[in-house]
C-alpha cells in the first residue's frame, strides 16, 4: 500500500482554481487545475474531483472517469453563456499495493522519483509547447520562458480536434520511491533538479509537500499551486522489481551536476556528480533556494538553465589533440 498525500495553496492570486484528492485507504490521488476564469474554473475542478472521486470509488477505469467528468462539465458550460471556455486539466493516480496506474488531460504533470537522486518526468504535457518540443521546432530550454508555455491543447470540458484524448501509463514501484502528481504552478516557477533536490533533502513526505509549495511561491508564485505525493514505504516490497513507464525527461537532483536528459539523449549524456562536492554541500543548494527573497530565487533558477552535453573542455580537448598530433607527423616527415 502507498501513503498518499496532498497540499494546495493559491499562490500570489486571490482565488485557488486548482483542487485536489488523496485517500490512501482507495489508493486514489488526483490533481485537477481550473481554467475559464474565477467561480468557472473551480466549478471546473471540483466537478472533475467528486466525478473522478465517485466512478473510482464505483470501480469504474480511469479513462473512463475522466471521460465522465468531461461531460458533466460541459452539460455544466452549455447552461450558461457566461460559462463558454469552462474547462480543467484532470491528473489521476490510481494504486494498489505497489502498482499504479495514471491517467491525464492537460499540462498538470507526474513524475517519478527513484529515492536516490534522479526524478523522471513519466506525463507528457498536453499543450503547444511540449508539441513543438516533440517536433524538435524549440529546444527544452526554450519551452522554460516561452510565451505560450501555458496553451494546453487538451482539457476537461473542452473537445480538441479530435474529441478528447485521455492518455493512460502505468508501471510499479519499489520500497522508498515516490510518484509527485502537480499542476503547472509547481512547475513553471521551481525547475525539476530542484523539486528532485527538495525531495531529496526532506525527512517526510509532508515536509516535501511544504517546501515545494514554499519554493513556488518564493520564486514567484504566480499561479495556484497543488501537489500529491504517494509514498512506497520502506516495508512496502515482495522482492519484485520496478516497472517503469516511458520516460519523457529525467533529472539529476541540483548539486549533482543537474542534467535535463530527453529519450534521445539519455544515450549520449551522462550526468557527473561532483567528486569533492559533499552530502551538506549539495544539500546546500535547496537551503538557499527556500531561504532567499522571492527576487533572488527567480534570479537563481534564471541563472541555471539546462547544461549543454559537453563542457568547453570536451569541445577543446579533441582540438589540442589534433594539432599536437599534425605536428607530430609533420617532425617526423620533414625529419
Amino acid at each position: 500500500m502507498m501513503t498518499i498525500i496532498g497540499a494546495t495553496h493559491p499562490g500570489r492570486r486571490e482565488h485557488n482554481e486548482d483542487c485536489f484528492s488523496a485517500d490512501s485507504s482507495m489508493g486514489l490521488g488526483l490533481v485537477a487545475d481550473g481554467m475559464g476564469g474565477y467561480a468557472c474554473g473551480e466549478l471546473a475542478s471540483d466537478l472533475v474531483k467528486t466525478t473522478v472521486e465517485e466512478a473510482v470509488a464505483n470501480h469504474e477505469g480511469l479513462r473512463e472517469a475522466i471521460a465522465r467528468a468531461h461531460g458533466i462539465v460541459k452539460k455544466f458550460a452549455a447552461e450558461d453563456p457566461a460559462r463558454l471556455g469552462m474547462g480543467s486539466t484532470a491528473i489521476v493516480l490510481k494504486t494498489k499495493g505497489l502498482d499504479y496506474e495514471i491517467a491525464w488531460v492537460g499540462d498538470s504533470r507526474a513524475y517519478l522519483w527513484d529515492g536516490h537522486t534522479v526524478i523522471k518526468q513519466i506525463t507528457r504535457d498536453h499543450s503547444y509547447v511540449e508539441s513543438l518540443l516533440a517536433s524538435g521546432a524549440i529546444s527544452y530550454e526554450e519551452t522554460l520562458d516561452h510565451p505560450n508555455r501555458n496553451l494546453i491543447t487538451q482539457a476537461v470540458g473542452v473537445d480538441g480536434e479530435n474529441g478528447l484524448e485521455i492518455e493512460l501509463i502505468s508501471g510499479r514501484l519499489t520500497a522508498g520511491q515516490k510518484l509527485l502528481i502537480c499542476s503547472d504552478g509547481l512547475v513553471d516557477e521551481v525547475l525539476d533538479e530542484d523539486i528532485a533536490a527538495i525531495i531529496q533533502q526532506s525527512k517526510s513526505s509532508e515536509q516535501a509537500l511544504t517546501q515545494l509549495i514554499t519554493a513556488a511561491l518564493k520564486a514567484g508564485g504566480r499561479d495556484n499551486i497543488t501537489v500529491v505525493i504517494a509514498t512506497a514505504g520502506q516495508e512496502s516490497t515482495d522482492g519484485l522489481p520496478a516497472i517503469e513507464p516511458e520516460i519523457i525527461r529525467r533529472s539529476v537532483m541540483r548539486g549533482a551536476e543537474h542534467s535535463e536528459l530527453s529519450l534521445n539523449e539519455k544515450d549520449q549524456t551522462t550526468a557527473v556528480i561532483k567528486e569533492n562536492e559533499s552530502d551538506a554541500e549539495v544539500l546546500s543548494h535547496v537551503d538557499a533556494l527556500t531561504s532567499l527573497s522571492s527576487d533572488a530565487v527567480a534570479a537563481k533558477i534564471q541563472s541555471n538553465p539546462r547544461p549543454r552535453s559537453a563542457t568547453w573542455r570536451t569541445l577543446l580537448m579533441p582540438g589540442v589533440a589534433g594539432i599536437v598530433g599534425i605536428m607530430l607527423l609533420l617532425y617526423f616527415v620533414t625529419g
